[in-house]
């Protein structure tokens, strides 16, 4: 997200344009065209989108260094992947100051489309998502499943900071993450994007035309990229291009997303965001919504 997907109506914890480290991102690249520059942010990362040269990326935190390094690997083994979409291009080696690194990508045409129906998407995403499994043997090496957020340590970063939740949700938490180990121990992998949410996916008219944020893509459960379509339109939705099987594995990893967002904060020590994500997973546990918005 990250999985950040969904998007768990995030809070804001990176300031845009305003962030101190601009200066010195921007001296980095300085035949870029900065006046051209459209600032933003996501919930780990400051973005410059720079007309249709660049976007240049940064992130600071705990172990920014060797995140943008993961990221960048991640862009440079699916340059030879036959991905049915655009996607960026890393156009160098991430830069790194003593609270920042950052790097600079090619910039992927198209537009984010809100509000559309699943009659509307459901059969360019079926084929993106396809797409995205058949190219899995093109793709070098990934990234591990959930390495955003602590990897194989996911569970012992959740342990931790469940800590002061209270009994019954601390429960939850730690059933949750066990069904998710559970539920992907031994399915046949595939490429995922990691973080399959509208926010990622673009459009030209009513064709995709390309995916971004691609730092969480890995080697892992198919079912990772429909979790955050349930979240969008319900599990009884996605059943019209996913099974049975594929369905509950997807509720199962749904459930876990907010807990995937507190462990990334928590690792680049972001407790606003951390904290936010917890009391989006309490309030998920206690309306019955954690694994499906549609089923209450």
């Amino acid at each position: 997200m990250g999985a950040a997907s969904e998007r768990l109506t995030l809070v804001n914890t990176l300031d845009p344009e305003t962030s101190p480290a601009w200066p010195a991102v921007i001296r980095a690249w300085p035949h870029l065209p900065w006046d051209r520059a459209a600032f933003g942010h996501g919930a780990f990362h400051n973005v410059a989108v720079l007309g249709t040269s660049a976007v240049v990326r940064f992130s600071r935190g705990a172990g920014h260094v060797a995140r943008a390094k993961g990221e960048y690997q991640n862009l440079k083994a699916l340059e030879g992947a036959a991905l049915p979409v655009r996607i960026p291009v890393a156009l160098s080696r991430p830069v790194s100051g003593p609270s920042w690194s950052a790097q600079a990508n090619s910039f992927v045409p198209g537009e984010h489309r809100t509000g559309l129906c699943w009659e509307e998407i459901r059969e360019p995403l079926d084929l993106l998502l396809n797409g995205f499994r058949a190219a899995a043997a093109s793709a070098g090496e990934l990234r591990p499943v959930r390495q955003w957020c602590g990897g194989q340590q996911w569970p012992a970063v959740v342990d931790r900071i469940i800590q002061p939740l209270d009994r019954a949700t601390r429960t939850a938490a730690g059933r949750v993450v066990a069904n998710v180990l559970e539920a992907e121990a031994g399915v046949e992998t595939a490429l995922v994007h990691g973080d399959f949410g509208p926010h990622n996916i673009l459009w030209r008219g009513d064709q995709l035309s390309g995916v971004i944020d691609l730092d969480n893509a890995c080697i892992g459960d198919p079912a990772l990229d429909l979790a955050p379509l349930i979240g969008s339109f319900g599990s009884a939705r996605v059943a019209d291009i996913a099974n049975r099987d594929l369905r509950s594995r997807a509720r199962t990893h749904r459930a876990s997303l907010p807990l995937q967002v507190a462990a990334a904060a928590e690792l680049v020590s972001d407790t606003k965001l951390r904290d936010f994500a917890l009391g989006n997973f309490q309030e998920r546990f206690e309306a019955g919504t954690l694994q499906d918005p549609y089923l209450t």
